[in-house]
């Protein structure tokens, strides 16, 4: 009798397990579809159905978009803004600063910083071909961007969007922007700039000027009075030995550079 009841226990219990496994499978499978929905969610919600570019003026539209959405994961918002968080997205060369956020789960937002231009060539094949100040061409196009001085004398032969202008002295863009900033100070428009054997010269108007091998503030400062009191005259305005105690500044009517 003893030995029957031992065996009918151990009968009672079986149910009770299968129980237990039972309610483990019920919790996994609930959880399992509780993460499937959450997941399928993300994509739904996430999805990219529109993207805000803020801040651009000459890089376009386009070439942003395909710079946020270059590759097949970023058509999910959520991925796009980690990669961008995590410094991997990539920005277009035309671009000192781009940053994305996301102002509703579909919806991205870009907002960009465009590289100055500082200048343009016209090149061989009739196009304008804007750089920045390190002489990457960052624009090519037939449009005139105004208020954008045209340089010569500078190699342009076989240049492209996003690469650097050929040339022995790159510091000569960098005088060339501190031309094209301190003149925008005062307001005083420049048709054209020349570099020549290392030195530059501005043209405004009738008056060529010549600055010598560097440009600096205290120069650009005696232009704007000096070309008040020339009027109509016509000429080379020499600045070259001006600065560091010299004042030397002479005006040669009606000649110019060679």
């Amino acid at each position: 009798m003893a030995k029957r009841r031992h065996l009918e226990r151990r009968e009672d219990e079986r149910p009770r397990h299968r129980k237990k496994k039972g309610h483990k499978l019920y919790a996994f499978m609930v959880i399992f579809l509780g993460i499937l929905i959450i997941l399928t969610g993300a994509v739904v919600l996430f999805y990219v159905q529109e993207i805000e570019v803020e801040g651009n003026d000459y890089c376009p539209d386009r070439e942003i978009l395909e710079a946020v959405q270059n590759d097949k994961y970023s058509v999910n918002s959520l991925y796009v803004l980690g990669k961008y968080m995590l410094g991997r997205g990539e920005k277009p060369p035309c671009l000192e600063e781009m940053k994305v956020g996301v102002r509703l789960p579909w919806i991205l937002t870009v907002k960009v910083k465009e590289k100055p231009i500082i200048g343009y060539f016209y090149t061989p094949d009739n196009e304008y071909a804007y750089f920045d100040k390190d002489g990457l061409i960052v624009k090519k196009t037939t449009s005139y961007i105004e208020e954008v001085p045209y340089v010569e004398g500078i190699n342009i032969e076989g240049i492209e969007l996003y690469t650097y202008v050929k040339g022995d002295d790159r510091a000569v863009f960098g005088e060339i922007l501190e031309a094209t900033q301190e003149l925008e100070r005062y307001e005083l428009a420049m048709d054209k700039i020349v570099c020549r054997e290392g030195r530059i010269y501005i043209y405004t108007g009738n008056v060529c000027i010549s600055l010598g091998q560097d440009v600096t503030p205290e120069k650009i400062a005696q232009i704007p009075p000096i070309i008040g009191e020339l009027r109509e005259q016509s000429g080379t305005l020499h600045l070259e030995s001006y600065g560091e105690g010299r004042e030397t500044i002479t005006f040669d009517i009606g000649e110019f550079p060679e």
